[in-house]
């Protein structure tokens, strides 16, 4: 017994020590100080449990979040739209009806050889029937994807054909007959977003790709069955949960969201470790937080946020050539949660290596960040070997936008009446400034006055591309 309390005099005279505890500060025993000193330590090991468990919470159900707002937003209609949005009631489509420039800021990364077309379909209900033209003369696909951002199903050119096609899309779990003619596609969520490119050839063509977009239609099964085609309304979608100012209004969002959407079999067990949060599949409680773990959840948002923005560059995730970023996985993240939030956010309704890919730069081959204050220029020794179309687009580093410039050019693409050497190469000037020579003006691409990025747009892709046999050329500094 003696040795034991000597022990603990001992280990509480060092512990005091180490924190800088003086004996006079303490007035209880030893052996009270040191179950204090231990009681503190197991509180800061719970605030850190508290915060790991919020930061998986947000990386794993920032998407889902992101999905329910981006519901909301593009099916308000409150304000005026322009031509270049694609908002639209529920259960109809919206359609952009001419290519972006730099002041429209709808669509983070927009590219500029597409008109969108969007469409959030609440099959809640009863199924919807999508209907889609014969389109033989271009390139156009509609994603759809779920409220995880699982791009579960494309319709279009690689996969469904350039023929007329009817599709019902239905709920999970869903049994009933399949009209004929239909095709059947059962939903993963209740809500899904489609997602339209209808390739562009130019201004003059807007109305060839407008009559297209207007034959994307939506009609419920009730009037299907009926044979109406008149048009209908649907009730809006329910408001943002939460209030601006909580600042724990992702949980409380994350938590209203998944009382909607069905959580699969294999995070179930996911879902149930954060019951220590206030989080289930009933909903966020935060009245089982103390002040302590309501500052960790207010942190992990935070820090979750910086760790899905640090993906553009994660090893892991992502192949490198020539300092451009490769990914194969943007319609098959599996579990990782942190890919597929940045993919929902900035890089929203990207599609599968086999339908696109989307090789990202923002440094040099010299590994320094793309800027206005350098020249650069890339060497192809051919076309992008794609079985559609390809570009190069820069956006602006800091907005993720088009960036102006004197000629009106945004990007470079095989629709672009670049110069070619005489072997079939040519190479592209990117640059702040105008170039002097007319063979250089004619493949040049404008840069920002900053930092900058470029994507290159690969439709399609060839067995070259998706083994990587053929890459995109280095951005290199011209000397």
């Amino acid at each position: 017994m003696f040795n034991k309390r000597m022990t603990a005099v001992i280990v509480a005279t060092v512990l005091m020590h180490s924190m800088g505890v003086s004996a006079h500060e303490m007035k209880s025993s030893p052996s009270s100080a040191a179950s204090q000193i231990q009681d503190n330590q197991a509180s800061t090991w719970l605030d850190q449990e508290i915060y790991l468990l919020a930061t998986d919470a947000y990386l794993w159900g920032s998407t889902l979040v992101r999905m329910e707002q981006v519901a909301r937003q593009y099916t308000d209609l409150s304000q005026a739209q322009n031509d270049t949005s694609y908002r639209a009631p529920l259960n109809h489509f919206g359609h952009a009806r001419r290519l972006p420039t730099d002041e429209d800021t709808d669509m983070p990364t927009a590219n500029r050889d597409t008109l969108y077309s969007s469409a959030i379909v609440d099959v809640s209900t009863q199924p919807m029937i999508l209907s889609t033209p014969e389109v033989d003369d271009r390139y156009f696909v509609i994603d759809m994807f779920d409220m995880w951002h699982n791009l579960f199903k494309y319709v279009g050119t690689r996969t469904t054909g350039t023929s007329a096609q009817k599709i019902m899309i239905v709920p999970p779990g869903w049994q009933g007959d399949v009209p004929e003619g239909v095709m059947l596609v059962e939903a993963p969520t209740t809500k899904v977003w489609l997602w339209g490119r209808t390739q562009v050839f130019g201004e003059k063509d807007y109305p060839k790709v407008h009559e297209i977009q207007d034959h994307y239609t939506l009609t419920p099964l009730s009037m299907y069955l009926l044979g109406k085609t008149s048009d209908f309304t649907s009730t809006p979608l329910s408001p943002r949960a939460g209030t601006a100012k909580d600042p724990l209004r992702f949980y409380e969002e994350l938590g209203a969201y998944l009382k909607a959407n069905p959580i699969p079999e294999r995070q179930q067990a996911l879902l149930g470790q954060f019951n220590k949060i206030g989080l289930t599949e009933h909903g966020f409680d935060p009245s089982k937080l103390t002040q302590a773990m309501q500052v960790q959840l207010e942190k992990a948002v935070r820090d979750g946020q910086q760790i899905v923005a640090a993906q553009t560059s994660n090893p892991v995730t992502l192949t490198q050539k020539d300092a451009w970023f490769y990914s194969f996985v943007l319609d098959k993240f599996g579990d990782d949660n942190a890919l597929r939030s940045l993919i929902s956010h900035p890089y929203l309704g990207g599609q599968g290596a086999k339908e696109a890919m989307y090789p990202i730069a923002y440094t040099d081959s010299q590994g320094q960040l793309l800027t206005g204050s350098k020249n650069y220029s890339m060497h192809f020794t051919s076309a992008p070997p794609v079985h559609s179309f390809w570009s190069v687009t820069l956006y602006d580093a800091k907005t993720k936008m088009l960036i102006g410039n004197e000629i009106n050019r945004f990007s470079i693409s095989d629709q672009t009446p670049i110069t070619k050497n005489a072997d079939g190469s040519f190479d592209l000037v990117l640059s702040h400034k105008k170039p002097t020579g007319s063979r250089q003006v004619s493949n040049w691409l404008p840069t920002a006055k900053g930092n900058f990025y470029a994507i290159t747009r690969l439709y399609v892709p060839s067995q070259q591309i998706l083994d990587m046999k053929w890459t995109v050329p280095a951005i290199n500094p011209s000397k």
